[in-house]
């Protein structure tokens, strides 16, 4: 006589058509927006005092074009974050990442009143923030470094352009004559 016996098997989870969960994805999307909502949350407190951001646009590039590079940096910090979150050891690389990205959503509104040889330090500092948070990034998620060359990349033009000229135009090197009147006149 033949019995049989019910055993319970587990279910597999179901896949989605995009294979990812979910959750998950609602959570990155989440990570990458939140930079950019809280960069226009700093941008309408600095409108209803009188500020507007300046963005750094070079080549000639219009100013619009530099917003755009720099509002696009936000997002990809965003999601490294959300990729070394993931992790338990992620938590300093997340407290380096969110340091990174508040200096970078008030970077543009402090542009104005700052001399050119103190608006390239402070570039110097940025570039070198986003170094350390690089290699901390690095450690725990390449996926995640990956995300952080734009910014870097982006710094690193910023900063040595920015010290570059301000070295060009600066005495010494700057022409310190100008306002003086022709020889024989």
């Amino acid at each position: 006589m033949a019995t049989s016996t019910a055993r319970a098997l587990p279910i597999p989870p179901r896949a989605t058509p995009l294979g990812a969960d979910w959750t998950a994805l609602a959570g990155l999307g989440l990570c990458a927006g939140l930079p950019l909502g809280l960069f226009g949350l700093a941008n309408l407190l600095a409108e209803s005092l009188g500020h507007a951001p300046l963005f750094f646009s070079p080549f000639g590039l219009p100013g619009w074009a530099g917003a755009i590079f720099h509002l696009g940096l936000l997002p990809l910090l965003g999601a490294a974050g959300w990729i070394v979150g993931q992790t338990r050891q992620g938590r300093k690389a997340q407290t380096w990442l969110a340091v990174l990205a508040a200096a970078l959503i008030v970077f543009p509104f402090l542009v104005a009143p700052l001399p050119s040889l103190a608006l390239s330090l402070i570039s110097m500092t940025l570039l070198v923030l986003a170094f350390g948070t690089a290699i901390r990034v690095a450690a725990i998620s390449r996926k995640a470094a990956w995300l952080l060359a734009p910014v870097l990349f982006w710094l690193a033009v910023s900063a040595v352009l920015g010290l570059a000229l301000t070295a060009a135009w600066s005495p010494p090197f700057g022409l310190v004559q100008a306002n003086q009147p022709a020889p024989g006149a």
